[in-house]
């Protein structure tokens, strides 16, 4: 982890500000907290609605709205309500809703966050404010599970997307999708009211968009994420820089199921083909890769960052040869390559062009177009794809937290698979996956975890190309930290004291 800070001199008599904007590189495209697993969704959706346990910045369970809880057993979970907490709309807070909030995630399909509640076996409200939750297996990630469930008023569904009704210590004031969403403080929060009254978030800005919302004022907190913008941040003379390592992953992956995929000029799908999949590992240069990003990063070699528990120190790094790449295109039956459309994330822009320069010297010829990301995932959504470059979070702290949802084929089991875009199955990772979600003792559990992930780096279903680091500006007016998960919460920013 890196973090440093500089702070420009100034006049510290300054009034105390009581708004503030905020430049973001991602969007929303839904108020439902539990429609979407996506980091922008939650990273908004939080200043609205709370779990009942929460995360620090180093990714330590803290009290929300249950204050306490206890293990009678392995499979039991108590939780104790905190009292007087009300919804936006003057409703108390009690039991009934936090059983509401569990039985719409249970019984809706189609709302994403149900994954973290896959082994969830009943659900009892022992009085108006204790909860009683019995897992179907020991679960030791349960409450770093919990953190992603927001907890909404038993009757609110369907969830519209004009107006939002949490216990959160902000209020949604307005939202114009793709561009920005306001908030005003909750003056009747149950909890410690935050220093800051207004809050604007600018959405879907690129790093020089963002920096240009700091240079003309609009904005006094940016996520900027560019090296060559930093000398234009310290030429300002009044904000920290704060740069951190996150959990996100920025990988290449694939249709790996169909026979045929429709923005390749090859006649059959070549990603089906492990030989391929092996070529473009071995074609990338991860370190020339970071060394021309526009981003600080570190090279990546499995699906998960040192810091989240299941990451395989064993796995070591592929040897950057283009000449093997091309002989194993060569044995996969393209020894001319082949043409390809890359879908790339509209936050990952520059890095698509780096990839597509050195794709093609190893004779893949990439077509990158960029989307927003309501655009991309809609696309993922609809298999409409046949390549792309994204990134994924295991944003609990556990591999778990990638592998049931997005590794793991389709499954009876609710939420298994639920974003498993590619279509990737292998029978030995589902099964591994299932088993290590029952296992108590850490260490056999990392072991069980290591071992997915070498599978993984064998079947290549995901090229993990770099890990990153977060950079934010932030005026010197204001405090915050950063956060492993790359969130930034309104609620955690707070006014200097002079």
């Amino acid at each position: 982890m890196v973090v440093f800070s500089f702070f420009a001199c100034g006049n510290r008599s300054e009034e105390k500000p009581s708004s503030i904007n905020i430049s973001v590189p991602y969007e929303l495209d839904v108020l439902d907290p539990h429609a979407k697993t996506r980091v922008s969704n939650y990273a908004i959706s939080s200043n609205f609605y709370e779990p009942l346990v929460g995360t620090d910045e180093t990714n330590k369970i803290l009290p929300r709205l249950a204050k306490s809880w206890e293990n009678p057993d392995a499979y039991t979970w108590v939780f104790h309500l905190q009292p007087n907490v009300r919804f936006h709309d003057g409703k108390i807070m009690d039991a009934g809703d936090v059983l509401y909030t569990f039985e719409r995630l249970a019984t809706d399909n189609n709302l994403e966050v149900g994954s973290y509640l896959n082994d969830v076996q009943q659900v009892e409200a022992l009085s108006s404010t204790t909860i009683q939750v019995r897992t179907k297996t020991p679960l030791a990630i349960f409450l770093n599970k919990l953190n992603n469930v927001l907890i909404v008023s038993r009757g609110s569904s369907p969830l519209v997307n004009t107006t939002v009704n949490g216990t959160g210590p902000y209020r949604l004031t307005k939202w114009t999708p793709g561009k920005i969403i306001r908030m005003v403080r909750n003056n009747d929060y149950w909890g410690n009211k935050p220093s800051i009254q207004d809050v604007t978030y600018f959405l879907n800005r690129t790093p020089q968009l963002a920096v240009s919302d700091l240079v003309a004022g609009r904005s006094q907190f940016v996520q900027y994420d560019s090296k060559k913008l930093e000398p234009v941040i310290r030429s300002l003379g009044k904000y920290q820089v704060m740069r951190q390592d996150n959990y996100f992953l920025k990988y290449l992956s694939y249709d790996v199921s169909r026979s045929v995929t429709p923005y390749s000029d090859s006649k059959s799908n070549p990603f089906k083909n492990p030989l391929v999949r092996k070529a473009i590992h071995r074609g990338i240069n991860r370190e020339h890769l970071i060394g021309k990003l526009p981003t600080f990063a570190v090279p990546a070699f499995q699906p998960v960052p040192p810091f989240v528990f299941g990451h395989n120190p064993d796995i070591r790094a592929p040897s950057h040869d283009i000449d093997e790449a091309k002989k194993l295109l060569v044995q996969a039956g393209y020894a001319n390559g082949f043409g390809v459309t890359l879908f790339v994330r509209q936050i990952l822009e520059e890095t698509g062009t780096l990839i597509q320069e050195q794709l093609a010297n190893i004779g893949i010829q990439a077509r990158t177009k960029v989307f927003p990301d309501t655009e991309f995932f809609k696309m993922l959504d609809n298999q409409d794809f046949s390549f792309f470059l994204s990134r994924v979070g295991a944003t609990v702290g556990d591999a778990s937290d990638i592998l049931e949802p997005q590794l793991h084929s389709r499954s009876s089991h609710p939420g298994y698979g639920v974003r498993n875009y590619i279509g990737y199955s292998n029978e030995k990772v589902d099964k591994a996956i299932d088993e290590s979600a029952q296992i108590l003792k850490l260490e056999d559990r990392r072991k069980a975890l290591e071992g997915i992930m070498q599978t993984l780096m064998e079947d290549l279903p995901w090229i993990p190309l770099y890990i990153d680091q977060d950079v934010y500006a932030l005026h010197r007016s204001y405090h915050w930290k950063p956060r492993h998960d790359s969130l930034v919460f309104a609620f955690e920013i707070s006014v200097h004291q002079n």
